[in-house]
Parts: C-alpha cells; sequence; structure tokens
C-alpha cells in the first residue's frame, strides 16, 4: 500500500517518459508517411542528390506548375542549349529568349490541362538524358498521340548548369486548339460566371495557382463528358 509522501514504483516513474517516447515516434513516422505520399521522398540536402534524382525531381515539379521550385533547380548560369549537343547556347535567365518565361509557362499549362511530360530518364555520367511523350486531356480527348521529344540535364555542384528540351507549348496550342475552343464553350455553357475569368480572346489563363486548379478541375468535367 502506498501512502502520501511515498515515492511512486518504479515502473509507475518509468510511464510518462515512455509515453513521449511513443509520441515522438509516432510523430517522427507520421512526418516520413506525409512525405512520402507528396513524392517528396528526395535527399534533404539537395548538393546530394543525384543527377538523375535532380531531372525527376526537375520534371515532377514541372509537370505540377511549381515554376518558381522547378527553376531554383537551375544554376543562375544555367545554359540554355538549342541542340542536343549544345553547341549553340543561350543564357537559361535574362536571355532575349525568355527561357524562363516559357518554360513556365508550358508547365503551367500542363499542370491546368492535367497534363505530363511523361519522362523517362537515364543517367549518363554527369548528364541525364530524359524522352518525353507529352500529352494532356485535350491529347486524349482529341485522339492525339503524345508529342514526343528529348530532354538533357548536366548537374554539377547540385544544381542544372545546362538544360535542353525545347518547347512544347506553342505547338500544343497548335495541336489541340480544337479541343481548347470545345472546353471553352462547354465552360461558357456550363460555368457561364466563370469563363471571363479563366478565358480570354479563346485563350486559357493559368498563371495563377487558383486559375491552374480549377482548370484542372474542369477539363477533367469536361473530358469526363464524352
Amino acid at each position: 500500500m502506498q501512502t502520501i509522501g511515498d515515492s511512486p514504483p518504479a515502473a509507475d516513474r518509468g510511464r510518462p517518459l515512455v509515453a513521449i517516447l511513443v509520441v515522438a515516434v509516432a510523430f517522427i513516422l507520421a512526418a516520413i508517411g506525409l512525405a512520402l505520399a507528396r513524392g517528396d521522398a528526395y535527399p534533404a540536402d539537395q548538393g546530394r542528390w543525384s543527377p538523375l534524382q535532380m531531372a525527376e525531381r526537375f520534371n515532377q515539379l514541372y509537370d505540377e506548375g511549381r515554376v518558381e521550385e522547378f527553376q531554383s533547380l537551375l544554376s543562375p548560369d544555367a545554359i540554355w542549349c538549342h541542340d542536343a549537343e549544345c553547341a549553340t547556347t543561350t543564357p537559361f535567365f535574362g536571355s532575349v529568349n525568355l527561357h524562363e518565361n516559357q518554360t513556365a509557362l508550358e508547365s503551367q499549362y500542363l499542370a491546368a490541362t492535367g497534363g505530363t511530360l511523361g519522362a523517362e530518364c537515364v543517367p549518363a555520367g554527369a548528364d541525364v538524358v530524359c524522352r518525353w511523350h507529352q500529352t494532356n486531356l485535350f491529347f486524349e480527348v482529341g485522339g492525339i498521340e503524345p508529342w514526343v521529344g528529348t530532354q538533357t540535364f548536366t548537374v554539377e555542384d547540385g544544381l542544372i548548369t545546362r538544360y535542353s528540351g525545347g518547347y512544347r507549348y506553342e505547338g500544343v496550342l497548335v495541336y489541340d486548339r480544337v479541343q481548347q475552343n470545345q472546353y471553352s464553350d462547354w465552360l461558357e455553357l456550363n460555368y457561364p460566371d466563370e469563363h471571363g475569368g479563366l478565358f480570354e480572346d479563346q485563350l486559357m489563363l493559368v498563371f495563377t495557382e487558383q486559375a491552374r486548379d480549377r482548370h484542372r478541375q474542369l477539363t477533367a468535367e469536361w473530358a469526363a463528358s464524352f
């Protein structure tokens, strides 16, 4: 029998510590599970990523329209290669070619239309070569074959220093223009109050996260109506 003022038994004294340890382990496991569920299971230290991980992460962020994040993987002095051999180059950032703007627009468009580069990458020394098979909901509804091409990445000191991928956005606008117009007409009929905020002169507005998310929802609904 324990009286007032007596010390608790050793087993009782250990219970709070055990409870704290259990809670701590649960939080750690939950954090790991959340990271894996988000697809962010990459080394915390970007400088330790392999070139292949860098390329795969770049394309994952590209598909999701996360422009600032995929562009942060590039060196400030990154070079844009105009051909696979990098015989002709311009700076990725600050060039008159506006590579950062073009890739941003294409990435945002992909995210808004349920698209993906569908890139399959393999390491080649310090470089990574990817074969992409770009498609989106407009392609699928229109029976358009994926657009196929090649990307190359050079990774040095934890950053992408050379990139070759070409532009696909303008070509996609040509290929899926019919489906874009059909989607615009459907949107105006079914969501007239939203059409003006999501289209301008029959061009999709994809520059904000809110607009991209809404387009992604609505293009999926539109595609399901066929």
